[in-house]
């Protein structure tokens, strides 16, 4: 999932590129406009040229769809087991796509929804400040007393997306390690407020310092955002409440990544304000801020899923234990 995903990052970093090289023209910025709009409408056409619609468009059988004779066989076993007036559903086959929606406030209620929605408001909020407003802030101060145009800019600022990408795939990989998404996601956050006060403090003593320590922050604070759209989202599925329902698995997929867009959305308008009618190096000092509280609320409101975490994993630990110890005796006793 976390190299999945990286592909939103690479969009990020060509789309950066291309606004950054017209940004400095005033006659042809809104170019920066047009030429994304001329990729994304190619490759539209090539996706409804080239895309199978279905499995069976490339001559494979269809998915989740058995044979007549398999569906006969099955019904046979399920009139063995049982009278024709037993009320146990298990027994009748049914359509997936047949079973209702959940409400919205069934599926807020499902655990970890609301924690991690939550989180991912906050982890979207710093992640696309940053997107939108890294650029100028990079072009607002000095680095070791030198100012860069707008392209240039721009192109710094592509280090946070390139560290945004390592460290998706990174934190996608501890998650399929551990299978613990909310320390993996609690880890990364916490580490992203100190570096989010560094970068501020010390990234315009050098232009090492500053591609350094952008590379580093984006690594952290992209980790935990990617990993909350993909895996986690797929993982919620396997609540009870979900489990068999394509319809209420999108219900919680839509609650978890809508908070993420509000997040997405308010951080840009609140960096708009703060930074209204100011200039110099403190232009960006209140943003700054807002972003430290923000990662470390993300974090704070995952710990009651990292409490339960932590308790399935000292229980596989006991499995384990006394596994290794029962194997033992026998060998002993043998």
């Amino acid at each position: 999932m976390g190299i999945w995903n990286s592909h939103t990052s690479v969009g990020n970093i060509l789309g950066g590129l291309v606004a950054g090289a017209e940004s400095n023209e005033l006659d042809t910025w809104g170019l920066s406009f047009i030429y994304p709009a001329i990729v994304i409408g190619g490759l539209g056409i090539v996706v409804f040229l080239f895309l199978p619609t279905n499995p069976q468009a490339v001559g494979l059988p269809p998915v989740n769809q058995s044979t007549a004779d398999e569906d006969e066989e099955r019904l046979i076993k399920s009139l063995q087991h049982h009278s024709d007036d037993s009320d146990d559903e298990g027994a009748i086959i049914r359509d997936p796509n047949s079973i209702p929606a959940i409400s919205f406030c069934k599926a807020f209620r499902i655990p970890g929804v609301m924690e991690f929605s939550i989180a991912l408001f906050f982890a979207k909020l710093v992640c696309y400040t940053f997107l939108f407003c890294l650029p100028d802030y990079v072009h607002s101060i000095k680095i070791n007393g030198t100012q860069y145009d707008s392209q240039k800019s721009a192109d710094i600022a592509t280090f946070y997306d390139i560290g945004g990408i390592i460290g998706s795939i990174v934190c996608g990989l501890l998650a399929d390690k551990t299978g613990c998404n909310a320390i993996v996601c609690i880890v990364f956050q916490i580490l992203s407020v100190p570096l989010l006060y560094i970068y501020y403090q010390f990234g315009t003593i050098s232009m090492s310092a500053q591609l350094g320590i952008m590379f580093v922050l984006g690594f952290f604070s992209n980790g935990p955002y990617a990993l909350i759209t993909t895996a986690v989202s797929a993982d919620l599925g396997t609540s009870e409440a979900v489990r068999g329902s394509a319809q209420a698995l999108a219900t919680v997929s839509a609650i978890i990544d809508g908070s993420g867009s509000i997040g997405a959305t308010l951080g840009p308008y609140i960096t708009s304000v703060l930074t209204n009618h100011k200039d110099g190096p403190d232009k960006y000092k209140n943003v700054f801020y807002v972003l430290e509280t923000s990662a470390f609320i993300a974090a704070l409101c995952l710990l009651r899923v990292m409490f339960k975490e932590i308790s399935k994993l000292r229980v596989r630990r006991i499995r384990r234990i006394t596994m290794n110890s029962n194997s033992g005796s026998r060998r002993f006793s043998d």
